[in-house]
């Protein structure tokens, strides 16, 4: 029997969803309406029968399937491989683009069509709604009669483009993960291949090993992920023989120098350091480097450096005015005090900041939990959505985000009565969202016998030594072999409880475990691995002892932090003469004598300073107060200042907002996670209305017993942690 496209769509929700799902929940998620549901569902049930799996359909209640858990297995395997490929209308277009991007060569409209077994007007009408999109990424997508179609450009923008259709069609991290051993979608296939799948596990360990060698460069996870997906696209890019021209790497270059947005001028990364890593990257993926892709790698580490070191957390005011209206808002509620969580606060910052650019430029989102949620937590959803709504009228917030937004507060909900157990688990999801957070509070929950010893993103863990937890908990695949870590959904089914349960009785705690030895590949410290003597207290191993020393050095450097910035705190007079405006204020607070020992080149933080309002007013919501922050390697060591102005300065065009004092917080290039920390606890205090009250007064001693209040349960807070 031939599956239709639509039936494809039904078959994937009733098979992904471990509980019973109605049929309205299956219109909303394929946009159809509940009567063609209706229609299908005889066909979608037929086929199910003589797979021998049985669909359950329950008046008032929904559908549901049950049979063999290898018979579902080979239909879900099925699905994403279809004998006989039906495109949708989206699919359509996104082959579309990977086949023309892929290409060297014009292909006819005829061969497009054949492919994708539709007629030359759909493909020409799929190409008309592309155009848009192509001209955006700097590209020309050329059609002519005898000729054929094709897209081009510079190579570095034809590179560009490849990575955002990576980002639009798949998950960095699945394809990270071992895209390339798994069954894919034909169009998913196709990017993947483009995004060089083959060659990330071999360019991630070179990376890794690259990034520890050279200890003066360190990437946030965030960058590192896009560093190695795009490092992935150049390799698979000249090996198709696409590279990157003299001229058109010396335009990044120029681009890049040129570019005062990005901070500071100088080069971060050193020339021996790329070429140390294209020499690795040729001999181990047998690919030439020319002089041109060294340059190109170049900008890519520098791109890399810059978004990793780019500003101080918590930064920008009016996004964590945001965070803590809806904080306040969701308190109000469900009679639920959020406000003192500051995982909650920290993660609902961390995720609104990319979220909000997601929506504002069109991106698609994807949550797969989406239904499950809507689902499970109800209540939740609702109240959310309300606060969502009432906090960010201006946005149109998607349910996908909604959901995620959900998992944070969920999380806060559940992450009361903690219970400390001999079970080590370091829990791992991918960066910016709450299920982390989720999953711990339930596996908190569920199960007493488990100790979260740590919070971890995918590239964390690989770098954590193996003798520091007894079990990997992950929400998604990780770049290790399966045998080492076990994948759970954020929501911890009854299903998955149960298989956790199993495991947690199987597992003999007095031995090394099986499942975490592997020929393939070993985690760092897995060599030095000595099991437990009899006896012995689990924790206390000469590793352990390492662990909770690192822990209090941590702990350590967060209070000296802490400390220096409070004693070096002062308010200080600044009189300009004339009328100088913002620029000649931020000139005088720079070359202030008490801030000589902390500034090596003033007219350069007084540029960066003036560069960073221009992108984005810094005014304290309310006030005449404003925060000018900047991390630069002109700054020798953080520093924090409230300057009072003897006249106010116009802050707007129409000169209706005046400001007649500012914070001035620095930082190095160079910065420790514990000062990072510390700096973005400071900066969260300032939407408070004590603290505002009090830097409007210019009160030196009020503002350094506020700051030294939030400073203390910050740290008390992260010892709770450690």
């Amino acid at each position: 029997m031939e599956l239709t496209h639509r039936m494809r769509q039904i078959l994937v929700l009733l098979l992904r969803s471990p509980f019973e799902t109605t049929v309205a929940e299956i219109a909303r998620s394929i946009r159809v309406s509940p009567r063609t549901v209706h229609r299908e569902l005889d066909a979608v049930e037929s086929y199910l029968h003589r797979q021998g799996i049985t669909l359950h359909r329950k008046a008032g209640s929904g559908l549901s399937v049950e049979g063999k858990l290898e018979e579902i297995e080979k239909i879900r395997t099925e699905l994403l491989i279809p004998a006989d490929v039906e495109y949708s209308p989206d699919e359509r277009q996104i082959y579309l683009l990977s086949r023309l991007l892929a290409s060297r060569e014009p292909v006819k409209l005829f061969s497009l069509a054949h492919e994708m077994k539709v007629t030359v007007p759909t493909v020409g009408a799929d190409l008309d709604d592309l155009t848009d999109w192509i001209g955006k990424q700097g590209l020309l997508l050329i059609r002519r009669r005898g000729y054929g179609v094709d897209i081009t450009g510079p190579e570095p923008l034809t590179r560009e483009a490849i990575r955002n259709l990576v980002h639009f069609r798949l998950d960095d991290l699945s394809l990270i993960a071992g895209a390339d051993r798994r069954p894919l979608h034909p169009v998913d296939a196709r990017i993947a291949a483009m995004a060089g799948v083959d060659f990330i596990t071999v360019i991630e360990e070179i990376l890794w090993k690259w990034e520890e060698h050279h200890q003066e460069v360190s990437f946030s996870e965030e960058a590192y992920t896009d560093l190695l997906i795009r490092l992935s696209i150049a390799a698979a890019r000249i090996r198709s023989g696409s590279e990157v021209s003299e001229a058109e790497s010396d335009r990044l270059a120029n681009l890049r120098r040129f570019d005062r947005s990005g901070g500071d001028y100088e080069s971060n990364v050193k020339q021996e350091s790329v070429t140390a890593l294209c020499e690795r990257l040729s001999d181990a993926l047998n690919l030439n480097y020319s002089t041109a892709e060294a340059k190109y790698t170049a900008e890519l580490l520098e791109r890399a450096y810059a978004y990793s070191n780019e500003a101080i957390p918590a930064d920008d005011l009016e996004l964590a005015g945001t965070v803590r209206s809806l904080i306040r808002k969701m308190g109000e509620l469900d009679a639920t005090d959020y406000t003192s969580d500051r995982s909650l606060r920290d993660g609902l910052f961390v995720h609104l900041k990319a979220a909000v650019e997601r929506i504002i430029t069109g991106q698609r989102i994807r949550n797969p939990l989406l239904e499950m949620i809507r689902k499970d937590y109800a209540e939740l959803f609702g109240l959310v959505r309300q606060a969502a709504d009432a906090v960010i009228p201006s946005i149109d917030i998607p349910d996908e985000e909604v959901a995620f937004l959900v998992m944070h507060f969920g999380a806060s909900r559940e992450r009361t009565g903690q219970i400390h157990e001999n079970l080590r688990v370091v829990v791992v999801c991918t960066s910016g969202i709450g299920s982390s957070q989720m999953l711990a509070a339930r596996l908190r929950k569920e199960f007493p016998q488990l100790t979260i010893v740590a919070q971890a993103s995918w590239y964390e863990v690989t770098r954590i030594p193996r003798h520091d937890y007894d079990l990997i908990i992950s929400t998604v695949d990780l770049p290790l072999p399966e045998e080492l870590y076990l994948k759970l959904s954020p929501l911890l089914t009854p299903v998955e409880a149960d298989q956790l349960r199993d495991f947690i009785r199987r597992r003999d705690l007095s031995q090394t475990p099986d499942m975490f030895i592997s020929d393939k590949k070993q985690l760092p410290g897995l060599e030095d691995f000595n099991p437990k003597t009899e006896g012995e207290p689990a924790g206390h191993s000469e590793a352990a002892g390492i662990l909770h020393m690192e822990d209090l050095r941590s702990l350590n450097r967060a209070v000296q932090q802490s400390i220096e910035l409070l004693e070096s705190f002062r308010v200080l007079p600044l009189r300009v003469e004339g009328l100088p405006g913002l620029e000649g204020w931020l000139q005088a607070a720079c070359t202030h004598p008490q801030l000589s020992n902390v500034i090596s080149d003033p007219d350069a933080v007084a540029m960066l300073l003036m560069e960073r309002e221009q992108n984005g007013t810094q005014l304290i919501p309310g006030t005449e107060l404003a925060l000018f922050h900047t991390r630069t390697g002109a700054v020798k060591k953080p520093a924090l200042m409230l300057f009072e102005l003897n006249d106010k300065v116009k802050m707007d065009d129409a000169g209706t907002i005046d400001l007649s004092r500012f914070l001035l917080m620095l930082a190095p290039r160079q910065l420790s996670r514990e000062s990072l920390e510390v700096l973005s606890e400071i900066s969260a205090t300032l939407l408070d209305s004590d603290m505002i009250e009090a830097l409007a007064e210019g009160r030196e001693q009020r503002i350094r017993e506020l700051m030294s209040i939030h400073l203390r349960a910050y740290l008390e807070n992260k010892l709770e942690r450690e």
